[in-house]
């Protein structure tokens, strides 16, 4: 902007724009932080992801835990573990993870100063991988009927594959409890149980069971 065109505006008109400007100015400084935030992030991730395995001699790991080169050793049978001197493997950072969570302290533990104006500096990225919560999703079906006003036939919407009316459970529900039942042989009661605990979902064993026999008919007749 001009200095000629500054001097067609009120007074209250380049307040108000100052106003804008500074909270366009705020709104940048704030992006400007995050994208340091995360190019420093991204940075350290990079530097981890390359970093040479852990061994004896760079870090305090005992000597006997180190990736052996093909030697053959007698030693006792372990009892549980992977193979003595089997390759290990660094488990590989993403580069986009669904959550963030930034730790940054409010006060200094030592003077209880406040520290929340204070500029941080990015000390350590670590990730972890979690399983979402366990919760039931319960899909509601409404099935309506039209009277066509030429012909007076009843036109009812038929459902889509997999949310029939006739339906009590999902695909995906009856799936996993015929895998639990077939492929890992899991009793009516572990099945019950596994359901609730890992899934969140209230299941009776006869339910379970009508699963079971719609699976059998279904693989009898062809169909889904």
């Amino acid at each position: 902007m001009s200095h000629q065109e500054i001097e067609r505006h009120s007074r209250e008109e380049l307040i108000g724009l100052i106003l804008v400007q500074a909270e366009q100015i705020a709104s940048l400084q704030g992006s400007l932080t995050q994208l340091e935030s995360d190019y420093d992030a991204l940075r350290m991730k990079f530097e981890k992801q390359h970093k040479p395995p852990t061994n004896s001699k760079n870090s305090s790991q005992p000597p006997s835990r180190d990736q052996k080169s093909g030697k053959v050793v007698n030693r006792p049978k372990r009892k549980h573990g992977p193979k003595e001197g089997h390759e290990k493997h660094e488990r590989k950072l993403v580069m986009q993870p669904d959550h963030v969570i930034e730790l940054k302290a409010a006060s200094c533990s030592g003077c209880q100063a406040d520290l929340s104006g204070q500029a941080t500096e990015l000390v350590d990225v670590n990730q972890i991988t979690e399983l979402p919560l366990a919760q039931a999703e319960v899909i509601e079906v409404r099935q309506y009927g039209v009277t066509c006003q030429q012909c007076g036939h009843v036109e009812i919407m038929e459902p889509p594959e997999g949310l029939e009316m006739e339906r009590t459970f999902g695909a995906r529900l009856e799936a996993t409890v015929t895998y639990y039942r077939q492929e890992q042989h899991m009793s009516y009661e572990r099945t019950e149980a596994s359901m609730l605990t890992l899934h969140g979902v209230e299941i009776s064993q006869g339910g379970i069971d009508q699963i079971m026999q719609r699976k059998k008919f279904n693989t009898r007749f062809g169909t889904v």
